[in-house]
This record gives structure tokens, C-alpha cells and sequence, in this order.
């Protein structure tokens, strides 16, 4: 994002009028266009939702958190975008935001959101969430297993679990081969969004 700032102020900010208004597409149209080259999938909806059911490829930036930050992080900004949201209220306002830090090329949101790509019968994927207690269990009973801290480096060196893995979330994108493909990986920050990034950027 930061790369690519002074650019964009330089060019000064794209007329409104010029950009594509996210459009309602159903189940059937979204999972067309989610396979087009140069299309990006974006999950707005809270981590506990992601978790629970998404669409394969999706990237997540919960809504709720720090998002356009987050998206301006890892997002490619040449990309078309297409939403999965609460609602239509939700879509518009994540292209809001979108616009602010230059990722313009929002063209569509899945109409009725998870309900309707669940009621087409499209595949779905999902990813565990664990308690205090569970996590505890599974990395000192499981071997192998790998825990990785995905706050940025100052907030690991403050505090963190020992034994913990520290890649800031945003930098899976290239440091995932640091991460053996076939053990358990577990993914932990300091609120769930930022793990909940990580697991789609994985994923």
C-alpha cells in the first residue's frame, strides 16, 4: 500500500463518477466471475462467520476491524473485486473504504450472501477456531504441531507464547514456504482478525 502512495497522490484521486458501483450478482453469476482471471474474492463478514463457512479462494478482511488498512496490505491493486458481505448496506460500505487507500475496482457483492450460495449447493470451506484451553491442548499433545503468531514483530517481542512462530500476517504471502506444508498449523494475534487473514491468506 505504502509503495504505491505517492503515485496515486501525485495522479490525484479518481472522479467517483468513473468507478464501477458494486452490482448484486447471484450465486450462479458470482461463482462465474470469481473464476475470471484477475479477479479477487474478498470476505468482509466478522472472523467467526468466515470461519464457519466461506467460499474456496476467498480472502477475508473482517469489516469490523482495521479494514482498510488490512486490504490495502495484501490486496493486488490492478484486480477486479467481488464481495461476500452482511448485506447490500455492508458491500457498499466496504467499497467505501476500498476507494480510500486506492483499490477502486469494486464491481460486485453475492446477493443474499452465504444463504444463497449455501441454497445453489456450491462448495463452501471452513476453518476451526479454538479456545484458550484447546489451543493449550493441541501444542503440547500434538507433535508437530506449529503455532504461529501473526501480530507484527513488537507485539511478539512484548509478550507471546513460547515456542510461537512469529510471520505478521501479511507477510504469508511470501513466507508461507517457511511453514511445513503437511504439519498442523495454528494461527494466533490478539483479536481474531488478523489470524482470520492469515488462515484465508494460507488457505
Amino acid at each position: 500500500h505504502f509503495a504505491r502512495c505517492s503515485a496515486a497522490n501525485a495522479a490525484g484521486p479518481a472522479l467517483l463518477s468513473t468507478l464501477p458501483t458494486p452490482q448484486p450478482l447471484s450465486a450462479a453469476q458470482f461463482a462465474e466471475r470469481a473464476h475470471r482471471m484477475g479477479t479477487v474474492l474478498l470476505d468482509t463478514r466478522e472472523y467467526e462467520g468466515f470461519a464457519a463457512q466461506h467460499l474456496p479462494g476467498a480472502w477475508h478482511v473482517d469489516l469490523t476491524g482495521n479494514f482498510a488498512t488490512f486490504a490495502g496490505w495484501v490486496l493486488p491493486a490492478d484486480s477486479q473485486i467481488i464481495l461476500v458481505a452482511a448485506d447490500g448496506a455492508a458491500a457498499e460500505q466496504a467499497a467505501v473504504w476500498l476507494r480510500r487507500v486506492g483499490l477502486d475496482r469494486v464491481t460486485g457483492y453475492l446477493d443474499d450472501g452465504m444463504f444463497a450460495w449455501a441454497r445453489a449447493g456450491l462448495p463452501t470451506e471452513h476453518i476451526g477456531l479454538l479456545c484458550a484451553g484447546e489451543l493449550h491442548q493441541m501444542i503440547t499433545s500434538t507433535p508437530g504441531t506449529v503455532l504461529v503468531d501473526v501480530r507484527a514483530a513488537e507485539e511478539y517481542a512484548a509478550e507471546h507464547i513460547e515456542g510461537a512462530v512469529n510471520i505478521p500476517a501479511p507477510d504469508l504471502r511470501r513466507r508461507h514456504a517457511e511453514l511445513p506444508r503437511k504439519a498442523p498449523v495454528t494461527l494466533i494475534c490478539s483479536s481474531g482478525q488478523r489470524s482470520s487473514l492469515a488462515a484465508s491468506i494460507l488457505q
